[in-house]
């Protein structure tokens, strides 16, 4: 690798030498296209977790100057309205139905859906997350979960299951199908974690 592209590029952007490295390697050595890349990740991660658009992503991304963490968080003080949508007969498809549990639900008012449904594929884009997390302890009965089930019930608490949202809002994608589908995963997610004290995932494969 070219030590003085390692040093062009760590100086216009702060960042670890094996980051700049990674970086240098994925765009064959162009300085000005790591630099892009950097930040269009960093931009794509804001929008994962902040559920919002590139153009909002952007503007306050710049606004903090390139810290994340700090325009997610101007992101989020700003008021978000959230929809889900679940197809009709999941059990009929084949793949992954995702809802929300808590022990009482019935005190929490909201017009969305509790459910999802996702494809077998699709949801193998980010299974081997779910799959790492376990073993598990069961949020309401006296047994461990040792191993992901593709054919039953998988519980995963909440704090567990927004660990696995963030390292799929790291996730790197060019396709902009894919890139639209974690975000929407995402956002199912993190407007369900609010109240739920798990998410269950019944695999009908």
């Amino acid at each position: 690798m070219d030590t003085e592209k390692i040093k062009a590029l760590r100086s216009k952007i702060a960042i670890p030498l094996s980051i700049a490295i990674n970086l240098l390697k994925e765009n064959d050595g162009d300085v000005d296209a790591s630099v892009r890349e950097f930040h269009r990740n960093n931009m794509n991660t804001i929008c994962r977790l902040a559920e919002c658009e590139n153009e909002i992503a952007e503007e306050y991304y710049l606004r903090f100057h390139y810290d994340i963490q700090k325009a997610i968080e101007g992101i989020n003080e700003r008021p978000v309205c959230i929809f889900a949508k679940v197809p009709d007969k999941v059990m009929n498809k084949i793949g992954f139905v995702l809802w929300a549990k808590n022990s009482s639900l019935d005190k929490y008012k909201t017009s969305k859906n509790h459910s999802i449904f996702i494809p077998t594929d699709d949801f193998g884009l980010f299974i081997g997350e779910f799959r790492s997390a376990l073993p598990l302890k069961h949020p309401y009965r006296d047994r461990t979960q040792e191993t992901f089930d593709i054919y039953g019930y998988n519980y995963f608490d909440n704090m567990t299951c927004r660990q696995i949202i963030e390292r799929i809002a790291r996730m790197k994608s060019r396709d902009i199908y894919v890139e639209q589908y974690l975000r929407d995963v995402i956002k199912w997610f993190n407007d369900k974690l609010r109240y739920a004290e798990c998410i269950v995932i019944y695999g009908n494969q």
